[in-house]
C-alpha cells in the first residue's frame, strides 16, 4: 500500500544502466497523463533481458545508439576536440600540462577508482587513475596507477572467494557524492554486493551476498555513505523492490585517521567500509521490473567543526560522550548529518516512477546516536544478526521508508536528484526521446509532511535521443551532465525552480557510444574534468572544460585547447580489454 507521512529531505544522484521500452507511449503536451497507457509488459523477454550479461545482452540494456537511430546518409561529421600531447622527462612520470618533472612532489592532488566493462575475459573491473598533480606536472590523462594495483582491481581475489568462485559481470556501481567517498558499492551480476577504494583509502572490503530470486539492476548510495539502495527484481514473487543496506566505515576496523573511533554504521563517513548488513525490501507497487534509483539525504558536503570549533575530524569524537553527541544533535554539526531524504525508483519497463522517503532511516540513526545515553547504549550491541543494531525492517518495521507515489513516467532511462534538500531541490528523470522532466518533491525535500499531490512535473528540457546516465557536476548545486547514446553527446543542464535549459555540449570525433559520465574530484587545484565510458568504443575519455589552476603551489592557470582558449580540451585516452558501461572515482588522500 502507498503511504503518506512526515518526510523531511533531500536528494541525491544515481545513474542507472537502461534499455529500450519494451512498450509505446502517447502523451498529451505538458501532461503527466498518458492518452494511451503502455501496452502489457512482455515479462518473459524482460526477464531474459535482464538476466543477459552478455556483451550483446549488456548492448541491448543501454538502449539504442547512434548508429541504429540514425540513417548512414544524415549521420554527421563530429568535431574532433584538440588532445594535449604528453610529455615525459627522465625519471619522471608522463603528463601533460605544467612541468618539468621536479624530484620535489610538493602538494599533489589525484583521483583514483573504478572502471567497469563487460570484459572480453576475466573480471571487468579495473582500478584507474583518472587525474594526478605531483612534482610539479599535471596529468589529465587517464592512466594505469603507479602503485596499488591496476588490473585487474587489487580487491577482487577476495570478490571471487566471497561469490564461491565468480562474482560475474559487473552492472552498476555508485558512491556517496555529496562528501568525501573512498569506496564505492559494485553490484554484480551474481547477487553480490562489493567495496572497492583507493590506493590509500580501503576499508576491510565486505561483501553482502543476495539471495536466488533476487535480480539485482541499479544501485544508488546517500550523500554521505550512509545506506546503499539496490533496485531488484524478485523473481519468485514477480515484484519490484528497492533492498536497502547499511553501510558501516569504522575507523576502529581500517585505523583510517579521517574516520570515526568506532562502529557506528547508518552514520555519515568517508567510506572505508567494514560491514553491509541487509535492512529489508521496500515493495514497489506496479513495477515489477525496476531498472534505476536514486537515493539522497538531504546534508550534503560541509566540514567538521571539531571540539574547540575549528576544522576537525569525525575521529577526534567519542559519541559515549553526551557533550560530544550534543554537537552533533543542536550543537556545531548540528547540519552534519541528514535529518530526512528520499529515493526514486525507475522502471523502463513499466514507465513508471516510485518516490520513497527515506526520512525514516535519518530520523533514527540520529535519534539513537545522539539524543540520550539510554538510545546510544542500543547502538553498541550492533552486529549482521536481524536484532542488533542496525535493525532489520522484519524487527523493527517502524524505519521501513514507505513509498509516496508511484507516477507515470514515459520510457525512463536514468535518474538523478538535487544533492541539496529545501524547497527548491528537484528530482530529474529522463526519457528515452531525450527529454528529461523536472520533478517537485514538496516535503519530500524539507522537513515538512511529505504529500504525494506534491510531487509533480514542472518543467522539461531537451537533450540528444536516449539519454542513459544523469551525473552530477561536482561542485555545481543546479548542474547536471546527461549523457545521451543516441545523439553521441554530453549536454550540461542548469535547472532552476520550475525551468531548465542546456548550457554546453560536447560532442567528440573519439566518442563512438558514450554510456556514462563522472566529474572528477579535485585537490589543491581547481579544474572542472570529466571521464567518459565509451562502450563501443572500448575506452575512456578525459575533458576539461575549465581553467586548471595550481591554487595551492603558485597559483598557475593553463586554459584549453592549443592557445588556451577553446571550450574543451582532451586529456586523453585509455583502451580496456572490454566495453566500459560505469566510471567511479575519489580523491585520494
Amino acid at each position: 500500500m502507498i503511504q503518506t507521512r512526515p518526510v523531511r529531505g533531500k536528494f541525491f544522484l544515481a545513474t542507472t544502466l537502461v534499455t529500450l521500452a519494451l512498450s509505446s507511449w502517447s502523451y498529451a503536451e505538458d501532461s503527466e497523463t498518458p492518452l494511451r497507457q503502455p501496452a502489457a509488459v512482455d515479462r518473459a523477454a524482460a526477464l531474459r533481458e535482464l538476466k543477459d550479461f552478455s556483451l550483446a545482452g549488456m548492448d541491448r540494456r543501454l538502449g539504442p545508439k547512434y548508429a541504429s537511430l540514425t540513417q548512414l546518409e544524415a549521420q554527421q561529421r563530429f568535431p574532433e576536440i584538440w588532445m594535449h600531447p604528453s610529455k615525459q622527462e627522465t625519471g619522471g612520470r608522463r603528463y601533460q600540462i605544467g612541468g618539468p618533472w621536479t624530484k620535489e612532489g610538493g602538494d599533489f592532488s589525484s583521483t583514483q577508482g573504478q572502471i567497469l566493462y563487460v570484459p572480453d575475459n576475466g573480471p571487468g573491473v579495473d582500478r584507474v587513475t583518472i587525474l594526478e598533480w605531483s612534482n610539479g606536472c599535471f596529468s589529465e590523462r587517464p592512466e594505469a596507477p603507479w602503485w596499488g594495483g591496476f588490473r585487474p582491481e587489487p580487491t577482487y581475489e577476495k570478490w571471487k572467494t566471497a561469490a564461491g568462485g565468480n562474482p560475474g559481470t559487473p552492472i552498476a556501481m555508485a558512491r556517496g557524492m555529496g562528501s568525501w567517498a573512498n569506496c564505492g558499492v559494485i553490484v554484480f551480476s551474481s547477487g553480490l554486493v562489493a567495496t572497492a577504494g583507493t590506493c590509500t583509502g580501503h576499508g576491510s572490503d565486505p561483501t553482502f551476498q543476495f539471495p536466488p530470486g533476487k535480480l539485482p539492476t541499479a544501485v544508488s548510495v546517500t550523500n554521505k555513505n550512509e545506506f546503499a539502495l539496490v533496485t531488484v527484481v524478485d523473481t519468485e514473487q514477480k515484484k519490484g523492490q528497492v533492498a536497502v543496506l547499511a553501510l558501516e566505515s569504522s575507523g576502529k576496523v581500517s585505523g583510517f585517521a579521517h574516520e570515526w573511533r568506532d562502529d557506528h554504521p547508518c552514520l555519515p563517513n568517508v567510506a572505508v567500509f567494514t560491514k553491509i548488513k541487509l535492512l529489508g525490501y521496500i515493495d514497489l507497487p506496479g513495477i515489477e521490473f525496476p531498472t534505476g534509483v536514486c537515493g539522497v539525504g538531504n546534508r550534503e558536503g560541509g566540514r567538521v567543526n571539531g571540539l574547540d570549533g575549528n576544522a576537525g575530524i569525525l575521529r577526534v569524537f567519542d559519541l559515549g560522550q553526551q557533550s560530544a553527541r550534543d554537537m552533533f544533535l543542536k550543537g556545531g554539526n548540528v547540519d552534519y548529518t541528514s535529518t530526512a531524504g528520499f529515493a526514486v525508483a525507475i522502471s523502463k519497463y513499466e514507465g513508471k516512477a516510485a518516490f520513497i522517503d527515506l526520512q525514516p532511516l535519518f530520523e533514527r540513526v540520529r535519534n539513537f546516536y545522539f539524543t540520550t545515553e539510554e538510545n546510544y547504549r542500543k547502538t553498541r550491541d550492533s552486529g549482521l544478526e536481524p536484532a542488533k543494531w542496525p535493525y532489520a525492517f522484519d524487527v523493527d518495521p517502524s524505519w521501513k521508508p514507505p513509498v509516496v507515489k508511484v507516477i507515470d513516467v514515459p520510457q525512463p532511462t536514468a535518474v538523478i536528484a538535487s544533492m541539496s534538500g529545501g524547497k527548491n531541490a528537484r528530482a530529474l528523470i529522463a526519457s528515452l526521446d531525450g527529454k528529461v522532466g523536472v520533478y517537485e518533491v514538496g516535503g519530500l525535500a524539507t522537513e515538512s509532511p511529505a504529500s504525494a499531490e506534491d510531487i509533480r512535473r514542472v518543467g522539461e528540457v531537451q537533450v540528444g535521443r536516449n539519454p542513459v546516465c544523469l551525473a552530477y557536476q561536482k561542485y555545481a548545486s543546479n548542474t547536471i551532465m546527461a549523457v545521451s547514446r543516441g545523439d553521441r553527446e554530453i549536454a550540461w543542464i542548469k535547472y532552476s525552480e520550475k525551468s531548465a535549459e542546456v548550457v554546453r555540449r560536447l560532442r567528440d570525433s573519439r566518442l563512438i557510444d558514450p554510456v556514462n559520465v563522472e566529474s572528477a574530484d579535485t585537490h589543491g587545484i581547481e579544474t572542472p574534468l570529466i571521464t567518459v565510458a565509451d562502450f563501443k568504443g572500448r575506452k575512456i575519455v578525459n575533458y576539461r572544460y575549465g581553467t586548471l589552476v595550481f591554487a595551492t603551489q603558485g597559483g598557475a592557470k593553463f586554459g584549453m585547447g592549443p592557445e588556451g582558449k577553446d571550450e574543451f580540451e582532451c586529456g586523453g585516452i585509455m583502451e580496456f580489454p572490454g566495453s566500459p558501461l560505469c566510471v567511479s572515482a575519489s580523491n585520494v588522500n
